[in-house]
């Protein structure tokens, strides 16, 4: 038997994360490569607390194309820089401090060309960052224990290129109105499935008089032998 894992019963701690990339454009196609721009995919936590107390490793997942596609990174900052042509979608898987607890998996897609962010000194860059929270429901006594270290923790709004307070409230409007279509169409479906079995009723009924009225049309019309 299994060692028994203990958990935290009715517990729930909710950690906020921030995860996208920066790109800076050449200016033009280097020869050997035919590469365009370079950038750094990252994920980092919203508030200003040490990671490491509770994330083991983070690996990014990048296009086939790229030699060695699975990036592993064991501590701050949790990033990777490459050069490439083209966008694509990356897998940002995060591992715990502690195995029993699954490791989760973010995806994003990664921006060359928007959206473009004014730097200070005038330059540009593009910058994109996603607010998203991961939600720890009942979790191990030891992952407990280190996702409280970071209790009362603040936002470091420097680590940042955008108001993600603002990134967050967008965040939350877009899923809330994902929601309400989602719950407009299971409603559709609802009634849909109702007019469906009203229809299966009504020709189930009708199927069941047709046997009861052929006896009937044989027994009337039966040919005399000899």
């Amino acid at each position: 038997m299994g060692e028994v894992v203990e958990r935290m019963k009715k517990k729930t701690i909710i950690k906020p994360i921030v995860y996208g990339n920066t790109t800076t454009a050449f200016g033009y196609k280097r020869e050997s490569d035919m590469h365009t721009h370079q950038w750094t995919v990252f994920l980092k936590p919203y508030l200003a607390e040490d990671p490491t107390k509770w994330i083991r490793k983070v690996q990014f997942k990048l296009h086939e194309s790229y030699a060695n596609p699975y990036r592993v990174v064991e501590k701050p900052p949790y990033e990777i820089t490459e050069t490439g042509w083209g966008e694509f979608e990356i897998q940002i898987r995060i591992y715990f401090i502690d195995p029993n607890e699954k490791p989760i998996t973010a995806f994003h897609y990664l921006r060359l060309f928007q959206p473009v962010f004014t730097l200070p000194n005038g330059s540009q860059m593009v910058s994109a960052e996603y607010y998203d929270e991961i939600i720890f429901q009942e979790p191990t006594v030891q992952l407990y224990k280190a996702l409280q270290a970071g209790e009362g923790k603040r936002p470091d709004k420097q680590a940042f290129t955008h108001d993600i307070e603002q990134v967050k409230t967008r965040t939350k409007e877009i899923g809330e109105l994902a929601q309400k279509e989602i719950a407009a169409e299971i409603e559709d479906l609802r009634d849909a499935l109702k007019e469906a079995h009203k229809m299966i009723v009504k020709y189930s009924a009708e199927i069941s008089e047709l046997p009861e009225q052929n006896d009937q049309q044989d027994s009337g019309q039966q040919t005399p032998i000899g």
